[in-house]
């Protein structure tokens, strides 16, 4: 047979009410309606209140009150605990007198304070690398003539050095202006060409950043579309979470797909996709065409990992009440009526879902195809584990 508090919390969720809404709605502080659906008697303020937050309650669950009343007294096996008073001492205020005995350590305390800050401040000064930022082009980009300006900003005392691959061709010595910017103009070789710039500050520390520009003269044949993928890098692994797939297109291209998806053609010529994978090595493939019918291909393989239990819900076809806990503490937000079409990921070692919907709960668990948790209007408990 199930406690009474079991009994209440499932007619409540399956009527999809909230704790808060059902306190709202009978008068009766929450903590009380939580503590009678987890059977903290404890908590409770007495028998005969308790008794009487039980009737009302099962009246607004429409549940049978004498047989969970009944029920109540079976299990309620701790008399009441007799409530005592203990008067207060009054508070002692003593104003803060400055003696020899204090000051003295507080001095020295705030010296040891600032010698630790200075310290501080010297590593963080001579460990870590000059910044440096490239600023035009904000991102890898497609280039339609060989001359091309590259700018980026470092900082002003330091010794920038620009090279372009392949080639190689190199710039080196560019002395920043006052506010740390600079401007170098470069030639680049028809395909892809990597810029990589670095700056070497007055302490001999090395910064660097990296730019890669594909040089196309699309317009002077009406050959294969032009396509740039950013990401993901061949071969790498993704941990516990979606595979990025971004990048870039020249402009006779009219229809893009990544692994069968067609994507919108924007303005911008840039193109952005995640998607999630069981474990295992995956192969993405990009594929796009231009007006004339021609096509061009990119693939990536990549390896996706999962050290935890990654779970992704998505609530369709009905509204569900669902309350989600990660390691043993339940996710704020949850606990609640989640509408149709609310999605939502946890990640951790231990993931526990509750839906007062089981129909319309649809979970992906670590790539895996998404699927129905239970029944319509069932309310059920699963448990991911990491794997």
């Amino acid at each position: 047979m199930a406690r009474l508090g079991e009994t209440l919390r499932t007619q409540r969720e399956k009527k999809g009410i909230t704790l808060e809404q059902a306190a709202h709605d009978t008068r009766i502080r929450e903590k009380f309606l939580k503590a009678l659906e987890d059977s903290d008697y404890q908590t409770l303020p007495g028998a005969v209140y308790t008794k009487g937050f039980l009737r009302n309650y099962a009246e607004y669950l429409e549940l049978d009150t004498e047989d969970l009343v009944v029920q109540f007294h079976q299990e309620r096996d701790l008399p009441d605990v007799p409530r005592t008073f203990k008067p207060m001492n009054p508070i002692m205020r003593r104003s803060l007198i400055f003696t020899p005995a204090v000051l003295v350590p507080v001095v020295v305390l705030a010296g040891i304070v600032l010698f630790v800050s200075y310290l501080y401040y010297q590593f963080v000064s001579f460990a870590v690398p000059p910044k440096i930022e490239i600023t035009e082009p904000s991102s890898d980009a497609i280039a339609q003539s060989a001359d091309y300006i590259v700018k980026g900003k470092t900082v002003p005392d330091g010794r920038v050095t620009l090279q372009v691959f392949p080639g190689p061709l190199t710039v080196a010595d560019i002395h920043p202006n006052a506010d740390g910017t600079f401007t170098v103009a470069v030639q680049l070789n028809p395909g892809s060409n990597h810029i990589e710039v670095e700056v070497l500050d007055v302490t001999g520390k090395v910064g660097r950043a990296s730019r890669t520009v594909r040089l196309e003269t699309v317009a002077s044949s009406p050959g294969q579309p032009v396509i740039i993928i950013e990401e993901p890098a061949n071969g790498a692994t993704y941990t516990n979470i979606p595979v990025l797939v971004r990048g870039g297109f020249d402009p006779s291209v009219t229809v893009l797909t990544v692994n069968g998806v067609q994507l919108p053609i924007s303005a911008a010529r840039r193109f952005e996709i995640r998607f999630t994978y069981p474990a295992g090595p995956q192969t993405i493939t990009v594929v796009a065409q231009n007006g004339a019918g021609a096509t061009s291909t990119e693939t990536r393989t990549v390896t996706v990992a999962y050290t935890a239990a990654v779970v992704n819900v998505t609530v369709k076809g009905g509204d569900a009440y669902l309350q989600a806990t990660v390691d043993g503490t339940v996710v704020p937000g949850t606990g609640r009526v989640f509408k149709d079409g609310e999605t939502a990921t946890y990640t951790g070692r231990q993931v526990r879902l509750r839906s007062g919907n089981g129909a319309a709960t649809m979970v992906s668990y670590n790539g895996q195809p998404a699927v129905a948790m239970g029944q319509p209007g069932e309310v059920v408990e699963r448990v991911y584990t990491a794997q």
